[in-house]
């Protein structure tokens, strides 16, 4: 059983399971706990703690945020990036299966190009769940489409307000307020953005350079 020697088979577990995620999933939740996959996200073995990032981004709940958020800026890029990716996988949860399709398929509207139709999915969505941050978030990003930046702040302001932790939604408000001319806030926010995840190396580009424009004005 996995559960006896769980830190040393979960990796073992995670590679031969790897093409499967339903079968993954099952396997995870049978012979693991949050509890136990936030100890290993910690671990001072990397590959440990990847696993262990990669199997919350499948099993995780809102209750092991924290541990993600923290774990954002673990010194392994690896362990980085799969607690981001985890981190956006139990955002777009809301504990309702109906509205969680609704939310998938607005993305799906996004990746097709239709933004004004993916906007009044996320409208439904928000609708039928007012407190899911995502709903807001990902409206945002389709009135970022529509170039409609201050709805985008607003968006972007109300998923903050309900998950102070989304970076996404502090990088999106800063990129429309550089469409608005408002550079302080836009720096503001990008800060904000990286404080939570330092990986953002686009968005400390985006510091710089709106710094450097500043001088030369």
């Amino acid at each position: 059983m996995y559960r006896r020697n769980g830190a040393a088979e979960l990796a073992k577990l995670m590679f031969k399971n790897s093409g499967d995620d339903e079968k993954l999933k099952q396997l995870l939740m049978d012979n693991y706990s949050e509890d136990s996959l936030e100890t290993y996200l910690h671990s001072k073995d990397p590959l440990l703690g990847r696993a262990a990032g990669f199997a919350l981004r499948l099993i995780g709940t809102s209750k092991v945020i924290p541990a993600l958020v923290e774990a954002l800026k673990n010194k392994d890029r690896g362990i980085r990036y799969n607690a981001e990716y985890a981190l956006w996988s139990i955002w777009s949860h809301s504990g309702d299966n109906s509205v969680d399709a609704m939310l998938e398929n607005g993305k799906n509207l996004l990746k097709n190009e239709a933004y004004q139709e993916a906007v009044e999915q996320f409208a439904a969505v928000i609708a039928a769940a007012p407190n899911f941050a995502e709903g807001y978030n990902q409206r945002a990003i389709a009135y970022f489409m529509l170039e409609e930046w201050s709805k985008v702040v607003r968006d972007c302001k109300q998923t903050i307000s309900l998950n102070p932790d989304h970076f996404g939604a502090f990088a999106g408000m800063g990129h429309a307020y550089v469409r608005l001319g408002k550079i302080d806030d836009a720096i503001e926010a990008y800060k904000q953005a990286l404080t939570i995840n330092p990986s953002l190396i686009a968005i400390a580009e985006a510091i710089l350079r709106l710094r450097d424009r500043m001088e030369e004005e």
